[in-house]
């Protein structure tokens, strides 16, 4: 059978094993300041907020498909670059379209969690961010958003992929946050008392509530689903309301999940 003459091709013809670069950079940052950072290949973006002074880079650089000395004499050109002032910086990764091999550069970087603004474009792959407070703004082409005790303005799009939001403390501290995928799941974890106005929907999948019902007055308030065809919208604050959350799919299903101590 095809398959198993498939099977006992030699292993020698398998590609070899990718190669991989570390980089790191580390320089003071103010707390205020922007960072921007784009990624035109696929890898991955980690955003983790810290108590230092300073902003660190760890890239990690993978090449595909190509021999040890290629790849090297291509990672020389540096796709990676950073520029930076005690201010503002700018992380850029970009493509470049002589290469045979295939390119994956992931990104990890340490920001001052007080107060940090960001602007994250991504080609394909997953963009996380955890416990930063400050106005970001992330863009995903293809791959998936995760967000974890923000605070401050978010605003998230992925073209494709699914979103997660986990909350922590007990509201939404800021402005507001917002995310939207074209395609993909949504999931929200909040803690128990957790106050901010939820604004749910999917215009083709169903929401889904594992959450405390608010309590009125001395009276349970389930949580109203609004059910328009394919679509359902869900509308409620829960605790003292407050800011709003809004989270919205245009194809997929939201659940709404309390936050397990």
């Amino acid at each position: 059978s095809l398959f198993s003459q498939e099977a006992s091709q030699p292993a020698s013809s398998a590609p070899e094993s990718p190669y991989v670069e570390r980089e790191e950079k580390q320089f003071n940052f103010f707390p205020g300041g922007k960072i921007e950072v784009s990624i035109a290949v696929p890898g991955s973006l980690k955003i983790l907020g810290w108590d230092k002074g300073s902003v660190r880079v760890e890239a990690e650089k993978i090449v595909y498909y190509a021999k040890e000395e290629d790849a090297r004499a291509f990672l020389k050109k540096s796709p990676l670059r950073v520029r930076y002032s005690q201010t503002s910086s700018t992380i850029s990764v970009t493509a470049i379209p002589e290469l045979p091999a295939i390119l994956e550069v992931n990104l990890t970087v340490y920001v001052p969690k007080e107060k940090t603004d960001i602007n994250a474009k991504i080609d394909k792959g997953e963009f996380s961010i955890d416990s930063v407070n400050g106005w970001v703004e992330a863009t995903v082409r293809e791959g998936g958003l995760e967000a974890k005790s923000m605070a401050g303005y978010f605003s998230g799009i992925t073209q494709r992929g699914e979103i997660s939001v986990e909350m922590s403390n007990i509201r939404w501290n800021g402005l507001e946050f917002a995310a939207l995928t074209q395609l993909g799941s949504i999931t929200l974890v909040l803690p128990e008392q957790y106050s901010a106005a939820l604004q749910l929907e999917t215009l083709n999948g169903k929401i889904t509530v594992d959450y405390p019902n608010r309590v009125f007055e001395g009276e349970e308030m389930p949580p109203d689903i609004v059910i328009k065809k394919n679509a359902q919208s869900l509308k409620a604050a829960v605790g003292e309301g407050g800011a709003p959350i809004r989270l919205k799919t245009n194809s997929g299903d939201v659940t709404l999940s309390l936050k397990k101590e």
